[in-house]
């Protein structure tokens, strides 16, 4: 699956160890701007690192032009580019407009429950990725993806 994510979406999975195995699993796209915000802007940065690691062994593709929109907007822009199934974020005021414009999203813990439910992912795994995100994200957030896998396992 093809995957344009934001900044929020791809420090928070950085942050919580996910990153890596979503990046092995999906072909995961990111802006310049969001480029800029999550490697450029706080270089040195533990998660910065992590980020051009990734980029640099081609697990992470930067794309399109540099901006100074804000990163949501350039990803907006980069899906409507073509060749993407869906946008990742985590920002409620983006995902409302994607929503509003029948635009295809996952948040970080639906897109965690996605690759269970697609076989890419173990329970075990998924389980443990979203108690990593359950600091990083709404309560209702978290307890509707722990909802999601519990339906899994019946």
């Amino acid at each position: 699956m093809k995957v344009v994510m934001d900044s929020d979406v791809l420090i928070k999975f950085t942050k919580t160890g996910c990153k890596e195995a979503i990046v092995s699993l999906l072909e995961v796209s990111i802006p310049d701007r969001v480029y800029e915000e999550t490697v450029i802007e706080p270089k040195g940065c533990l998660d910065a690192i992590k980020i051009q690691e990734n980029i640099d062994n081609g697990m992470i593709l930067v794309q399109g032009l540099p901006s100074r929109d804000k990163g949501e907007l350039e990803a907006l822009k980069l899906y409507k580019s073509g060749g993407f199934e869906l946008i990742a974020s985590d920002d409620r005021k983006f995902l409302n407009s994607l929503d509003r414009n029948g635009i295809p999203y996952l948040t970080s813990s639906s897109m965690v429950v996605y690759l269970l439910y697609d076989n890419k992912i173990s329970l075990e795994d998924t389980i443990k990725y979203i108690d990593n995100l359950k600091m990083y994200i709404s309560q209702r957030q978290y307890l509707s993806a722990m909802l999601e896998v519990l339906k899994w396992v019946k």
